[in-house]
């Protein structure tokens, strides 16, 4: 492994120091030292960098224990913004964050499965940074410092290139390249499971917790995956592909997926597979929207809540081969919390987790099942677009 140079290790504090602010808290030099394991001269030399690089600022000081009053500290609104993108097979969603990651604008278009050609692609991406900061008054691209752009499938963050979106059939697909064609600001990529799991670890469940959480987020959406924290640091693996848990084989010789293998989890938990269920429950049923996931879904999801029996007959099937690959995660990585996240789950809420729990304690180890807590995703905004935005800000803003 490559030695970490000192000016990595500084950089590297920095960001966990900004890390311990977002989600809006308010925190004391002490308070900082205490969640980093670090003297509170060492926070305290960070944070007067970080104070007068215009990030975080002074609040009122509070009396500690009688002696002199300890100040507050939080992260500075307002200008560089950043935008934070979820590309996805069926939408994209461009988002804008204030420094201090709250989101300020929403823009958002659909794409048709069909639609794959990258520069038709990379189009939609462009005119939807610039439909979210048209939107929002007052700034223009000169106050965004810069954009990261979430990708589905392999990602190559340092050569910013798509290495393969198998619902596309994407490969080796230049990405950045062509989006500096059409766009002059600074741009970034990632994988979504990254970026889920980044929000969730700084504004979700695993934020209220100890930061030395051992995680699992888990996105269900067209595609599925999960990330993982181990010890409170995101596993990114060798080639950043850590967490293709949608592509491990949950059916020997099951199911085509899109990646040229079969049976992978994908093939029955992903959104087309809950629009394939819906079918064999009630091949004329109401709910479906031909070809809109997303529309199929929601009405979906809104039948069961009212306890329609088609929906609460294909949630069941739905829960029944997910709580069986929730349960492999379980058992392999032995996480503390569980989050299912997503937009699929986001639809559905606290019903599939009601659906799926069963399920992963059936198929799991008993030890491991009793040390995870299983939650769904409470963040409000989308923590794709909110992860790549937290991942702009600390590449193009924090010194």
């Amino acid at each position: 492994m490559r030695p970490r140079l000192s000016g990595d290790l500084r950089r590297a504090n920095r960001v966990e120091v900004m890390r311990s602010f977002y989600g809006g808290r308010t925190l004391t030099r002490g308070d900082v030292a205490a969640q980093l394991g670090v003297s509170v001269a060492t926070a305290g030399t960070i944070i007067g960098e970080l104070t007068a690089a215009g990030l975080l600022a002074e609040t009122q000081s509070t009396r500690s224990g009688g002696g002199r009053p300890a100040s507050q500290l939080t992260m500075r609104a307002g200008a560089p913004y950043l935008v934070g993108v979820d590309l996805a097979e069926t939408h994209v969603i461009a988002e804008i964050f204030d420094q201090a990651m709250t989101r300020v604008g929403h823009f958002q278009m659909p794409v048709a499965p069909t639609d794959d050609d990258p520069d038709s692609v990379v189009g939609h991406v462009v005119d939807s940074i610039q439909g979210v900061i048209a939107g929002l008054a007052g700034v223009s691209a000169a106050d965004v410092a810069g954009v990261g752009v979430s990708l589905p499938g392999q990602v190559d963050r340092e050569g910013g290139v798509s290495v393969h979106a198998p619902n596309w059939g994407w490969h080796g697909v230049p990405f950045t390249s062509l989006f500096t064609k059409r766009c002059d600001l600074p741009v970034l990529l990632d994988n979504p499971l990254k970026a889920i799991t980044l929000a969730e670890m700084m504004f979700g469940e695993a934020g209220d917790r100890d930061n030395q959480t051992d995680t699992v987020v888990v996105n269900l959406g067209t595609g599925v995956g999960l990330g993982i924290v181990a010890e409170g640091r995101l596993l990114r693996g060798r080639t950043n592909s850590a967490g293709e848990w949608g592509h491990t084989v949950l059916v020997a010789d099951g199911l085509p997926c899109h990646c040229g293998s079969r049976g992978c989890v994908e093939a029955y938990v992903g959104a087309a597979a809950l629009l394939d269920l819906l079918t064999e429950v009630d091949p004329d049923s109401p709910l479906l929207v031909p070809g809109d996931q997303a529309a199929t879904v929601a009405r979906l999801a809104e039948a069961a809540r009212r306890a329609d029996p088609v929906a609460v007959a294909t949630l069941e099937r739905f829960a029944r081969p997910l709580g069986m690959a929730l349960a492999n995660a379980v058992n392999m990585l032995n996480p503390e919390l569980l989050v299912v996240g997503g937009w699929v789950s986001a639809a559905f809420g606290e019903p599939l987790l009601a659906a799926v729990e069963p399920v992963v304690k059936e198929f799991s180890l008993t030890v491991p099942y009793d040390a995870v807590t299983l939650a769904a995703s409470r963040i409000a905004d989308n923590p794709v677009s909110l992860g790549m935005a937290v991942l702009a800000f600390e590449t193009f803003v924090l010194p």
